[in-house]
């Protein structure tokens, strides 16, 4: 890389970068707080039938360990900035990477549903503190010329885990046991704990007392709780046809009002949403929200079909994901480079088109190979080497420099309760149409088909309460595949409205007012973490 760009903060403390062996001591260190954030995430999508059994509840319940996680996880990245700022960058990451660490004993030791829940809130609310404060510090103890590398690696870190943690976490369940993937939390934790506090020291000078918009928050907190809510216990309550789920949709709607309305006069909101006034930024967020959606949602569920419908073990199930992160990984390395010289609306584009072929393409029965299967996700990888990068390029078009921080949080926000709302609704959807199919097949012949496999299956030495129960499990696996196929098909669709909303945007997406030259994503990235364009250097040394 020919050129980087100096970096400063708005603190009047200097802070001399790390080179040599520390400097990698402490990239190893900090990328294994980000990797944490994630991983803690990542590890549970392959692990739904295995939390049903454990609870003793059912999948769409286990799901709620991905939506609860998620849902802390948004609204813990809105006050992160002001956190850091107020009690210190060293001292906000220690305190939110040892609380994420304990909260993980939940997930070891407690037999109770509701513990488990309790602590997969708090892991997600630490990992919206260390997500936006890893990434800064990383960028920030960096030489000049490595800035746009690590600028680069963050996106690595953040995607990684995701793409590649459920097949390490299948392995970990097949071989040991499904509550043995929390541990791997506890080694990196201890390592990134140990680097930073040996390493790193705070400087009271940086604090800033700012106020914060405590309300605003709270008002997001109680709507965006809500409407989760309703995302989970819908299909429990019947939906429209229960009063709870009337009255709370009425409620959730009340605190999104007095949100909209607070925000709006508040001279300084927790979340800027007159960015919701910018074209690109409103035509690229369903595209945003959709492709998170598919990345934990969708694949938790058809993982979760692979193991309690097709007979997977969570090891093969885990194998079928791995292709994602052969093909993802190595594209999103080389993405920001790729970005200088490709227009993004042409990268996302390709990222939709990949997916569109995912979802019709995608055979899901009782025929289905493994090799298929792994092709499938292979070409589903490659789609998501291409989604965040292009995105954000698109999002963030024309906006100056000061409003970056604002906007990354909101679109971080976003992107997470969208991906929350997803996975319940993808939930939902699948259980809903598995209910249909199966009254569908039986009602076409709710006799014959069922006595003609039976008897076939007596003739094979099974008794005949066992060969009608086996024909009956066929009938469950047959409408669980029909109901898959239909989600691949919704998803595919769906891939293309929101390519056609991406082509209503307007470019050119790396222009700035009152700035020559395009602006590239790792410029992006360093000034969505608080950091300003000072000066251009050439590969020489690096002084704040």
């Amino acid at each position: 890389m020919g050129s980087s760009v100096s970096i400063s903060t708005s603190s009047n403390a200097t802070q001399t970068p790390f080179r040599g062996l520390p400097l990698l001591v402490l990239i190893i260190g900090l990328s294994s707080g980000l990797f944490l954030a994630a991983w803690s995430l990542a590890w549970s999508i392959p692990m739904l039938p295995y939390i049903a059994g454990a609870y003793s509840t059912s999948l769409d319940h286990a799901v709620w360990s991905l939506t609860f996680y998620l849902l802390a996880w948004a609204l813990g990245v809105v006050p992160a900035t002001w956190v850091y700022q107020r009690f210190g960058e060293v001292r906000t990451y220690l305190f939110s990477l040892a609380l994420l660490m304990l909260a993980t004993l939940p997930d070891l030791l407690s037999n109770h549903f509701s513990l488990f829940l309790a602590g997969r809130l708090v892991q997600g609310f630490c990992a919206g503190l260390l997500t936006p404060l890893t990434r800064r510090m990383l960028i920030r103890y960096a030489p000049a010329h490595w800035q746009m590398s690590v600028a680069d690696l963050t996106i690595i870190n953040l995607v990684f885990p995701l793409l590649a943690g459920p097949s390490l976490a299948g392995w970990i369940a097949y071989t040991w046991d499904w509550r043995d993937a929390p541990l791997l939390t506890f080694p990196l934790g201890f390592l990134s704990l140990a680097v930073v506090a040996l390493l790193l020291r705070d400087d009271p000078r940086e604090r800033l007392q700012q106020p914060f918009d405590w309300v605003g928050l709270f008002l997001l907190a109680l709507w965006s709780s809500t409407f989760q809510v309703v995302l989970n216990r819908g299909e429990d309550w019947n939906w429209w046809d229960s009063p709870r789920i009337r009255w709370l949709v009425a409620a959730g709607s009340v605190f999104l009002a007095a949100f909209l309305i607070w925000a709006r006069e508040h001279p300084h909101p927790c979340l800027d949403l007159s960015l919701l006034k910018r074209r690109n930024f409103v035509l690229a967020t369903p595209a945003l929200i959709f492709g998170w959606g598919l990345l934990l949602g969708g694949n938790s569920l058809f993982v979760s079909g692979l193991i309690g419908q097709a007979g997977y073990s969570a090891f093969w199930a885990g194998v079928v994901l791995l292709p994602m992160a052969l093909a993802g990984v190595p594209l999103i390395a080389v993405m920001g480079p790729l970005s200088h010289r490709v227009n993004p609306l042409w990268l996302a584009t390709i990222c939709y088109l990949l997916i569109a072929v995912y979802g019709f393409t995608t055979q899901v029965n009782a025929n289905s190979s493994l090799k298929s299967l792994l092709l499938c996700h292979f070409l589903e990888g490659a789609a998501l080497g291409f989604y965040l990068v292009p995105l954000s390029l698109i999002m963030f078009s024309r906006l100056p420099a000061q409003r970056l921080p604002a906007a990354a949080t909101l679109q971080n926000f976003v992107r997470i309760l969208g991906g929350a709302y997803l996975s319940s609704t993808f939930s939902a959807l699948w259980m809903r149409h598995s209910d249909y199919f199966r009254a569908h097949l039986a009602w076409q012949s709710p006799i014959e088909p069922l006595t003609d496999l039976a008897r076939q299956l007596q003739g094979k030495d099974m008794s005949g309460q066992q060969a009608h129960a086996f024909s009956i499990q066929h009938l469950i696996l047959q409408s669980a595949s029909l109901s898959m196929q239909s989600m691949l098909t919704l998803w595919g669709w769906m891939a293309l409205v929101v390519l056609a909303l991406l082509w209503l945007s307007k470019g050119p997406y790396r222009r700035r007012r009152n700035r020559p030259g395009r602006i590239t994503i790792e410029e992006e990235i360093m000034e969505s973490a608080g950091f300003t364009e000072e000066n251009l250097e050439v590969d020489g040394p690096h002084e704040q």
